[in-house]
């Protein structure tokens, strides 16, 4: 198993994914919170680590702001690629499940295997635009991030919609464009919050580079230093 990397991020106020739920409850608000626990979630495997406790009470929401999510405790994933894929994959598995574990107020009860031969039952209390995906992840096992199926389907509403209403008038353009960009399309990413909250990953693997460059570096300077040495005595 990898590194383990605790996160304390002491110049941020935080409270936990488990209390935060509890005082916003609207629909709205979870689903743009799990949005971007995927963002950061995505962010850290492309970063080379996974989630090593994925609980609420090990997620946090710093200064009270729905898209600075801290998951506190990170592995480093494997080298091996199908053991990578297969962390990755289990990342999106469990981000899912605890998402529905919130919309159903079931989480303390839920048994993946019990969500997997239920799901029906589950899906009334997921936004109905969503279940797609939440099945797709729970019985079918893909390893898709949530964020990247929201922005896929909002890119396609907003293309029918484009073609509903732009038939023959350009009144659809007009609608999909504002200040020359599409209107409400978000983004997979959120880099800029993310590279300050996971900067220790960053600095992680930097110093393991330097090293990997200085140590050769330091190695073969000795080599040269010995074979001037050795020369100089030759000629004595």
């Amino acid at each position: 198993m990898g590194e383990l990397v605790p996160f304390k991020n002491k110049k941020y106020e935080s409270i936990t994914l488990a209390d935060w739920v509890s005082s916003h409850p609207s629909e709205e608000d979870l689903r743009t919170v799990f949005l971007n626990m995927d963002r950061a979630l995505k962010y850290i495997h492309d970063h080379g680590y996974c989630i090593e406790v994925f609980y609420p009470t090990e997620i946090e929401i710093l200064e009270n702001e729905k898209d600075h999510i801290q998951f506190k405790r990170l592995l480093e994933l494997s080298k091996d690629p199908a053991k990578k894929r297969e962390m990755v994959k289990e990342d999106i598995f469990n981000s899912s499940l605890i998402q529905i574990g919130i919309y159903s107020n079931s989480l303390k009860y839920l048994n993946p295997d019990f969500v997997k031969e239920n799901f029906d039952e589950f899906a009334q209390f997921i936004p109905s635009g969503d279940v797609p995906y939440y099945r797709g992840v729970i019985q079918r096992g893909a390893s898709v991030y949530f964020c990247e199926f929201a922005l896929e389907k909002r890119n396609r509403d907003l293309a029918d919609l484009e073609k509903q209403l732009g038939e023959g008038d350009g009144k659809g353009k007009q609608l999909m464009k504002q200040n020359g960009q599409n209107v409400g399309v978000g983004s997979i990413t959120n880099d800029k919050v993310n590279d300050t909250i996971y900067s220790q990953i960053n600095g992680l693997r930097d110093a393991a580079f330097i090293n990997f460059l200085i140590l050769p570096t330091l190695i073969l300077g000795i080599l040269v230093i010995l074979g001037a040495v050795a020369w100089v005595i030759s000629l004595i």
